[in-house]
């Protein structure tokens, strides 16, 4: 049997990051990935792009407080100096989002890569832990071609979303065989599924605005901004895939707000349909919002507010209507039926519990030499680079193991 000092179980962001890591101290490490490469949801991440991480506000659900600590741990200072080390420049950008300094994902694998082998890390591509167990000495990993020998290993496999680029459950089964409590997973981070009455016609139209989600009672439990994206099923786009993880089953309403960043207050909205009443009294109704939203959406949102639409001139629209024609330019509603689900998913939300592992060095505190890190545990994050950021810090400490002194 091989003997190694440190087993990493899963080869997405967490899994290089402690290989590398790991190796730099000195430490013998083996590195598997079930599937046939290594980071296929870093290369796919930021459509191409890679946003490593974050600098602003930490926007974690779950166990968002373990987040939180991990990442003053290990925050974007101490990602910087590990990328830095590694030969990777970053470039900050807007709501403080950070790429590799070429804004390609394949530059930060070839860096990553490139680190691994200057570290001598022996990588098993297509090597599957079947199960592990506990020894006196550390952890037997039998892969269903060989039996590997421990110190310590570490668990990070990923979530169950977006399954073609390797999300599965099998590190929530090993954590599950070694004692600990698992969250039911749940797709987070997904575009949504729509009435189709009310995005008829609208499928490729994207529209920046305001967004509501209402839950079944009325009450409105998240608000985002952004542009949303209509599809032939719903709507996505970034606010809309914020929104996702709170929708759990049916009577949930979602409120578009196309209007509000063009006027300041209603009484100026009012004002502006009241003067295009007048201006272009002789035009077809159905061409009323035409400059304020993009055709066909204005075409719905009159559809919306009662307006019947068959031949009457603006001229015709009465004051009522007008105050009608307002309010749905505040609040386009659609009902949510539900979300797209895992392989839509960007994110798993649920996992492993975050308490029962030390924030020191990602290290169980039920079973001495086992760690977890990224997304098998119940911690995730918004859009923006709060999830690869976790990843790679959980990585880091894991990697570390407690030998360097941190604040």
């Amino acid at each position: 049997m091989a003997g190694y000092d440190f087993a990493i179980i899963g080869g997405g962001a967490a899994g290089m990051a402690a290989a590398i890591r790991a190796a730099e101290l000195g430490d013998r490490v083996i590195l598997m990935e079930k599937g046939n490469a290594l980071g296929k949801k870093i290369a796919a991440s930021g459509n191409g792009r890679c946003n490593l991480m974050n600098i602003g506000e930490p926007r974690y659900f779950g166990d968002s407080g373990f987040a939180e600590t991990i990442l003053r741990r290990c925050g974007p200072k101490e990602l910087t100096a590990f990328w830095r080390a590694q030969g990777l420049l970053l470039s900050e950008e807007t709501e403080g989002r950070v790429y590799p300094c070429t804004f390609l994902s394949s530059t930060v694998l070839e860096t990553l890569k490139g680190s691994l082998k200057r570290n001598h890390v022996e990588i098993r591509l297509q090597t599957a832990a079947t199960e592990c167990r506990k020894t006196a000495k550390g952890f037997q990993i039998r892969t269903g071609k060989e039996t590997l020998e421990a110190g310590r290993i570490l668990v990070c496999t990923g979530g169950e979303a977006q399954s073609r680029l390797g999300g599965c459950g099998d590190g929530y089964a090993i954590l599950r065989a070694f004692g600990h409590r698992m969250i039911d997973p749940f797709p987070a981070l997904c575009p949504v599924i729509t009435d189709r009455r009310s995005i008829a016609g609208l499928a490729g139209i994207r529209v920046k605005c305001a967004v509501r989600l209402l839950d079944p009672a009325g009450e409105e439990i998240r608000r985002e901004s952004g542009e949303v994206l209509f599809t032939e099923y719903g709507i996505s786009g970034i606010c809309i895939m914020q929104m996702a993880r709170w929708i759990r089953g049916g009577g949930y309403q979602i409120e578009l707000d196309p209007a509000g960043r063009l006027f300041s207050s209603d009484g100026e909205l009012d004002a502006e349909l009241a003067a295009r009443r007048e201006r272009f009294s002789e035009m077809g109704a159905e061409n009323f919002l035409n400059g304020i939203t993009a055709g066909k959406l204005g075409f719905a949102v009159m559809k919306q507010a009662g307006i019947p639409l068959r031949g009457e001139k603006i001229s015709d629209l009465t004051d009522d209507q007008l105050r009608k024609i307002a309010y749905t330019l505040r609040h386009y509603r659609l009902s949510a039926e539900g979300v797209k689900g895992m392989e839509e998913a960007q994110v798993t939300a649920g996992g492993a519990a975050c308490e029962e592992f030390s924030p020191e060095n990602m290290e169980s505190r039920l079973v001495t030499g086992l760690h977890a890190a990224g997304e098998v545990m119940n911690a995730d994050g918004d859009c923006g680079g709060f999830n690869l950021m976790f990843a790679f810090a959980g990585g880091i400490l894991a990697g570390e193991n407690g030998r360097l002194k941190r604040g």
